[in-house]
């Protein structure tokens, strides 16, 4: 499904109800902004870490809190930005996305909503956290 304006070409990917993890929902996310040249509108809701996709290693969940997933923008610093000392003894999976974005907490409750777009859709938008939240917010959905 695509939404088109007179400025923008937005595709758009619901990924509730498809089953996938946090994990494989990042994993989709980077291939879409490495490999496809569209942009894109993806929202979905996810289990932390029951993957539908991924093989998961032998012991590896045996001390992991699967009720969430702390994931982190490229730029985020683990020791300034969580108690990491809380994260290890609550066995909290901390991963980082390969985009932008803050930190942030997400259990199966959390609606994502991604926006991945091209500067050639998007010129007149700074490719940068606050012109972006305020596009999404008066133009995505407002």
């Amino acid at each position: 499904q695509q939404v088109a304006s007179s400025r923008v070409k937005l595709h758009w990917l619901d990924l509730r109800g498809m089953g996938i993890s946090a994990m494989e929902r990042l994993c989709l996310e980077e291939f879409l902004l490495r490999h496809d040249h569209r942009s894109w509108a993806v929202v979905g809701t996810h289990e932390p870490l029951s993957h539908r996709f991924l093989k998961q290693q032998k012991g590896a969940s045996e001390n992991t809190n699967s009720s969430c997933i702390v994931v982190m923008g490229i730029g985020g610093k683990p020791k300034l930005l969580l108690n990491t000392d809380k994260v290890k003894e609550d066995g909290v999976t901390v991963v980082k996305r390969f985009s932008g974005g803050g930190t942030v907490v997400l259990d199966h409750n959390s609606l994502w909503t991604t926006w991945i777009g091209r500067n050639a859709d998007f010129p007149h938008i700074e490719p940068f956290p606050r012109p972006i939240m305020k596009w999404s917010a008066e133009t995505a959905f407002g």
